[in-house]
């Protein structure tokens, strides 16, 4: 790219009220393959895949999936056209402010911001949880184990990994520009090998081999909760995997013709996600016998290793456990450097606490400052994983919702302020309203889907000697413990910002800058994508 497109993209953040403050040196490749390797399977489907095999087993799984993936498309699509009329890190609420109107634009940023902000902190939560459990996992398939699964010791262990895992992350997203450029790269082939790499090897050593008749018309229940219930929460391993393509936007700043690039990203993510997705599923699944879904289903974050260890043995398995650390690592990164330069741009417009500490570069041009402060925020939100296993499933569902809803304001306001629409390099013409429509249904059937209880607490198994009586103190332990925290977590974002908001931010916050000019050539209002 030459010095003059540089020098467009600098003036088009300047109409949009800000100056050139990070270093742009992320080329196409780089963006996409944040953006892929945050779309991570080894991350969403194989941790959580002992879920799918208890709400839904193969059918559920294969059905969901590419259903979920068409709808995921239309919110994508609904994205790209935004971000490419307003390519700033500020992304996401950056989008519902200029959308919005001047009236209304504190607000609507205000809310979307903190939802965005809520979402990718429990993403990267959620993935550091994996790192950790995929860090233990090594000890506890040994013939010896040093510890058993679920003792108080391999909690405090799983989170001193996990917390490890986010620091070194961290690190590697503190490099400057050009180093991140590089890496972005090697995060996409990373991802792309190392999943190939651990289904292939599973799929060609397991003496198991269901026919792709019999998947699709397997369907197995073991949640405790009707069948209808089972299949609304199948979603989730698709839904978690579907989320965090908005780093294609919070990199704008930093990416070479992001309002053509960001889409590009975001489509082609999509896309490759949802080949190799199904891909994943469909070998993992073929390689696991019927008759230990059960095994699998009660072992829950240790169900991955269960199927390791019945296909490759245990050494294998241990290889396979480290490979999918380093996978963590590369997804941690990704999404610790979108979330830092979400909260760089949210502080610079003064919504974040320490917002004159937050807003800061180092000496190569990184937010460094925001990155730290998030790595201990994404930390502290790992210690309740102290009290349950299912605070996985719990981290990632809240993380989803947030990203989702923080996804579906900006979509609702272009639906709704269609004539006051800026296009960009790419937009979908006459069909931006009706797939943003689409796009608004399915995220809002998602975020309910999400807080449904997983696990069912039955309470026939918490009865005293007489088999009649509850035994209230011991149903209550085994209630809260299995109990899904998800919509507390975001209840608790909305009814503090919301709050906040009307108590004191309303008063001071004027939102980000509105965009001031919007000026395309003519040619360049058809997509080339």
């Amino acid at each position: 790219m030459s010095s003059t497109d540089n020098q467009d993209d600098e003036n088009r953040l300047k109409q949009l009220g800000y100056k050139q403050e990070l270093y742009r040196a992320l080329d196409a490749f780089a963006n996409f393959g944040v953006a892929f390797t945050i779309l991570s399977e080894p991350m969403s489907v194989l941790p959580l895949i002992y879920m799918g095999l208890g709400a839904g087993g193969p059918q559920g799984m294969l059905v969901t999936w590419p259903i979920v993936s068409l709808f995921s498309a239309f919110v994508a699509a609904s994205m790209s056209e935004i971000v490419s009329s307003y390519p700033t890190s500020g992304g996401l609420y950056y989008w519902s402010a200029s959308l919005a109107g001047p009236t209304w634009a504190p607000f609507a940023s205000y809310m979307t911001g903190y939802f965005n902000f809520l979402g990718l902190a429990g993403l990267c939560s959620g993935t550091a949880f994996a790192f950790g459990q995929f860090f233990v996992n090594c000890f506890i398939a040994q013939e010896n184990p040093l510890f058993e699964q679920g003792t108080w010791t391999s909690k405090v262990i799983t989170l001193f990994a996990a917390v490890s895992g986010l620091a070194f992350s961290g690190y590697l997203a503190s490099f400057g520009s050009k180093a991140i450029n590089v890496m972005g790269k090697a995060c996409f082939w990373l991802n792309a090998v190392g999943l190939a790499v651990i289904v292939l090897s599973v799929y060609f050593t397991s003496p198991t081999k269901i026919p792709a008749g019999e998947l699709f018309s397997t369907w197995s229940n073991l949640s405790g909760f009707p069948d209808a219930w089972a299949a609304t929460i199948s979603v989730l391993l698709a839904c978690l995997t579907y989320t965090g393509y908005d780093s294609a936007a919070h990199l704008a700043e930093e990416t070479k013709n992001p309002a053509v690039q960001g889409p590009r990203s975001i489509g082609y993510a999509i896309i490759g996600t949802f080949i190799s997705g199904y891909f994943a599923l469909f070998f993992i699944l073929s390689t696991i016998d019927p008759a230990i879904y059960s095994e699998i289903y009660e072992n829950g974050s240790y169900g991955l290793m269960t199927i390791f260890l019945n296909s490759v043995g245990l050494n294998a398995a241990v290889v396979f456990n480290v490979l999918l650390m380093l996978l963590a690592i590369s997804n941690m990164f990704g999404l610790l450097m979108t979330h830092a330069r979400m909260a760089f741009a949210f502080s610079r417009d003064g919504a974040l606490p320490g917002s004159a500490w937050l807003h800061s570069l180092s000496g190569n041009q990184v937010p460094v400052r925001a990155t730290i402060a998030i790595v201990v925020i994404d930390a502290v939100i790992l210690i309740p994983s102290l009290h349950s296993n299912t605070m996985y499933a719990a981290i990632n569902s809240f993380g989803i919702i947030g990203i989702y809803l923080s996804y579906l304001f900006p979509i609702i306001l272009r639906v709704i302020r269609n004539d006051k629409f800026p296009k960009g390099p790419f937009n979908l013409g006459s069909y931006g309203v009706p797939v943003g429509i689409v796009s608004i249904l399915f995220l809002c059937f998602a975020s309910i889907a999400l807080v449904l209880p997983t696990v069912y607490t039955d309470p026939n198994e918490y009865v005293l000697a007489d088999n009649v009586t509850l035994d209230r103190d011991a149903y209550t332990e085994a209630y809260l413990v299995n109990f899904n925290w998800a919509p507390v977590v975001v209840a608790a974002v909305y009814i503090l910002s919301s709050f906040s908001w009307f108590i004191s931010a309303r008063k001071w916050f004027k939102g980000p800058p509105i965009d001031t000019q919007t000026k395309w050539d003519k040619a360049a209002e058809v997509s080339d994508i």
